[in-house]
């Protein structure tokens, strides 16, 4: 991996495959805060249910060892419609998960006003998991935010997650250990973490999108993987 670091070394960011963690401890992750690379196929619900499943059992077991006793796993995902049903992606995620060792928290919704894109992309799921074992108190707080699209970078080839709802769901979540975007894209949690004053730490498998969120983050190359 390529690795980037700020000069007080509170955000990281490694250009790779994040099914492969092993430059960051095992235990140190408070919060594992992303939004994976979206099911884009019109395929149908099996092609979801594949790609639910290469979630769940090709990054899951990294998750599960760098992520603390106690710690967040949020996924934010969407949703399709393939012509003739909705294929439930939500559910799909959260099944392949609890197979996998996770128990689904808490649930909200992140609905997109004005939406640019098509019809059936204005929903996003907002899905809390933990660890078997591990079990949340209910809490009556709402997770729900209308809100537009926010303009992404000119040179990002991903949309973001607006601030307001990264804020929201880093605000209910546990409060040590660092917060880790295994799909970082331009870096947009990291900015909101790092402006929390939380320890951030992204991987991105694209070279140029790793340059990217290293630019805007004030992050410097630190060489080759650890």
């Amino acid at each position: 991996m390529i690795a980037y670091e700020s000069r007080d070394g509170r955000a990281r960011l490694y250009q790779g495959d994040s099914r492969d963690l092993h430059p960051i401890k095992t235990g140190s992750v408070g919060v594992i805060l992303t939004s994976p690379t979206y099911w884009i196929s019109d395929e149908g619900r099996a092609a979801a249910d594949r790609y639910a499943r290469s979630l769940a059992v090709g990054f899951g077991p990294e998750w599960r060892r760098v992520l603390a006793p106690g710690g967040d796993l949020w996924l934010v995902v969407g949703d399709r419609h393939d012509g003739r049903e909705w294929v439930g992606f939500d559910g799909l995620i959260t099944g392949w998960l609890r197979r996998t060792g996770w128990r689904l928290q808490s649930k909200g919704i992140w609905i997109q006003t004005r939406p640019r894109e098509r019809w059936d992309n204005r929903i996003n799921y907002l899905l809390r998991f933990r660890k078997a074992g591990h079990r949340l108190r209910p809490s009556p707080a709402g997770l729900f935010w209308p809100l537009p699209l926010p303009r992404t970078h000119p040179e990002s080839i991903w949309d973001a997650t607006p601030d307001p709802v990264l804020r929201g769901l880093l605000k209910v979540s546990r409060k040590h250990g660092a917060i880790l975007d295994p799909f970082c894209g331009a870096g947009t949690v990291g900015r909101v973490a790092l402006g929390m004053n939380r320890e951030w730490i992204g991987v991105e498998l694209d070279p140029k999108m790793a340059r990217l969120a290293a630019r805007r983050l004030g992050l410097q190359r630190k060489g080759p993987g650890q």
